[in-house]
């Protein structure tokens, strides 16, 4: 059993906001992020649209996401805690040993359990297992696979 979960590295901050056009424009100019735009996605099943921003000196990004309908679980999440860090996204060498360590070391079930979509797995840490934190760990399966949001 590993000692941890298997920290590979910091992947993304998420913020969730209502107007992700405006608080894009405040972090390009808070962090002079004069680099690549990457494309925005519109993730309809979910309910939330966005973008990651580069950090600058590494490799982690700024996910700025907002709901895109009323029934968003973003849409709840605003009503309830307001705009902020939604969630941390960490990569892990292993998942399913992460999910293991999680449960054995420090008796928390992994929130969704473990999934697959063929391009990475990934489980998640609740809130309230974490001082309040969502995180989500995740583990590539195919080379050149980008992040899950």
């Amino acid at each position: 059993m590993p000692k941890a979960i298997g920290w590979k590295r910091l992947d993304h901050v998420s913020i969730a906001v209502d107007d992700a056009k405006k608080w894009v424009a405040f972090y390009r100019k808070l962090f002079g992020l004069d680099g690549k735009e990457h494309p925005w996605f519109d993730d309809k099943k979910e309910g939330f649209k966005g973008t990651v921003l580069d950090l600058p000196n590494t490799d982690a990004q700024l996910e700025v996401m907002q709901p895109n309908r009323d029934d968003s679980f973003l849409k709840k999440f605003l009503e309830t805690k307001g705009k902020g860090v939604h969630h941390i996204t960490i990569e892990v060498e292993d998942i399913e040993a992460a999910a293991a360590y999680l449960r054995e070391e420090m008796g928390i079930e992994p929130f969704r359990g473990v999934w697959s979509d063929g391009s990475w797995k990934q489980t998640f840490v609740h809130p309230r297992d974490s001082g309040g934190v969502l995180i989500q760990l995740y583990e590539r399966e195919r080379k050149g696979t980008p992040p899950p949001p």
